[in-house]
């Protein structure tokens, strides 16, 4: 494997339709049994259409990005911003970049896209380099 230059892209993690059954099991796994996630009156309450995916949820896809980089190493930090929520049944591509490379480390940018071209979640991952 050759070092990563900056430019270079992230071979895209195409996430199957987020089930209502996928969000019972993250708010179990996770603890977080936010109505929003499970109920959609509840969520019509607070202003949504529906049962929406929890933000973490989709930041563990982009997580999965990342650390699935051949050219990964240990993680040295990530973070993001949710943009845009993600309704049940939504399917989601996530991609990034190489924006940087010094010192053994990477720079990453990632993104979390709907199936309607909608940025769900931006963010920015640093990776020890392996060569």
């Amino acid at each position: 494997m050759s070092a990563p230059v900056v430019g270079d892209r992230l071979a895209v993690v195409e996430v199957a339709a987020i089930s209502r059954e996928k969000l019972r099991e993250f708010a179990v796994a996770s603890g977080d049994d936010n109505p929003v996630h499970l109920d959609d009156e509840a969520a019509r309450r607070g202003g949504l259409d529906g049962v929406v995916t929890h933000g973490m949820l989709v930041m563990a896809h982009l997580g999965r990005l990342v650390t699935s980089w051949p050219a990964a190493g240990e993680l040295r930090s990530f973070k993001a911003r949710f943009t845009a929520p993600t309704p049940v049944g939504s399917r989601v591509t996530c991609g990034g970049k190489v924006v940087s490379v010094e010192a053994g480390t990477a720079r990453l940018q990632v993104a979390a896209v709907r199936e309607d071209g909608v940025t769900v979640a931006r963010g920015e991952a640093v990776v020890e380099v392996r060569v």
